[in-house]
């Protein structure tokens, strides 16, 4: 989360860095595009998605400078903007405050992250039976507001076998599993959850946040999806992936939003895996800021074709005022 562009390099040296040998095509740079490139860029979408940690703020630093005022600028552009993370480890009301605290007005509905989605699909399909959650706690109160039964947890110490078989072992007749970023994530907990997908070939198996890798404080720690796919793995299931960078949600979106022409929208965040590859797969355009977990570096020696975002600046506050 705290790597940095030094401000020193020109554009065109960054755009440099940007070319792939396999892939000989410079990613245009939003900085050095002339006026009529960026009224052409400016024209050719009207509905932007945005993520949040890394492009408008960052976790351990706060806001990244000129994002409000960038985010303001679009608006008042005729933009609509919706903000669309993978963070579901707080109530979203405590979203909207930090989005109020920062000086950016949004509406509940404008913010799609998966505990929401997912409870919108459980709702969609009128879900009926006990779910076994492998999230956050924000996540779980989410889902028993809107009425839905969770599988109350275990919570022991093993040291044999015999101590650990009551801790994996359940009778429940779970409906659904679902994983998402569980911060006090064990060893049980993924083999209760394989137990439940295995014994019932029904069982609803979805996920949340599909990132591999997160940034935490500057450090690569494990990320949701690879734990959701030690279970796809072990079970020989696939998960329907309600996150990013996750095709179910590119149809939750699609669909909630309305969108016609997946061309006529903007994706813009901060990583080649859970942003980049999920706007290539909606068929958005997409810009990648270099405020997050991606540098230059990353991108001259992990581009790929499917990989290759449309356009890369330093920042999200690039914008602001990006016609003048």
């Amino acid at each position: 989360m705290e790597h940095k562009v030094n401000s020193e390099k020109s554009s065109s040296e960054l755009i440099s860095k940007l070319e792939h040998p396999k892939n000989p095509i410079a990613i245009k740079y939003l900085n050095e595009l002339t006026l009529k490139q960026r009224q052409d860029f400016f024209d050719s979408f009207d509905l932007i998605l945005c993520d949040c940690d890394d492009v408008i703020w960052q976790t351990h630093h706060g806001l990244l400078p000129g994002s409000p005022e960038a985010i303001d600028y679009l608006k008042r552009q005729g933009k609509e903007v919706i903000y669309v993370t993978n963070n579901s480890l707080s109530p979203i009301d405590m979203l909207l405050k930090k989005f109020e605290r920062f000086g950016i007005e949004v509406k509940k509905h404008e913010i799609v992250f998966p505990a929401q989605t997912i409870c919108d699909y459980l709702k969609s399909i009128q879900f009926d039976g006990l779910i076994f959650c492998l999230t956050s706690e924000a996540f779980k109160s989410l889902l028993r507001e809107a009425g839905f039964n969770l599988v109350d947890e275990l919570v022991g110490y093993a040291e044999n076998f015999q101590d650990f078989h009551p801790l994996i072992n359940s009778d429940d007749p779970v409906k659904a599993v679902i994983i998402d970023t569980d911060l006090n994530l064990t060893v049980s907990k993924l083999i209760r959850a394989h137990g439940y997908l295995r014994k019932n070939p029904e069982c609803l198996f979805i996920g949340g946040a599909g990132d591999t890798l997160n940034t935490v404080g500057g450090k690569d720690i494990i990320g949701p999806g690879t734990f959701m796919s030690i279970l796809e793995n072990t079970t020989q299931r696939k998960a329907l992936v309600l996150g990013k960078p996750g095709v179910g949600l590119r149809d939750f979106i699609m669909d909630k939003h309305k969108i016609k022409n997946a061309r006529r929208c903007l994706f813009i965040g901060d990583s080649i895996v859970s942003d980049i590859r999920f706007a290539k797969v909606c068929g958005f355009q997409s810009l990648l800021v270099l405020t997050g977990t991606t540098t230059p570096e990353d991108l001259k020696s992990k581009l790929t074709e499917t990989d290759t975002p449309d356009y890369v600046s330093e920042c999200l506050g690039d914008l602001n005022g990006f016609l003048s």
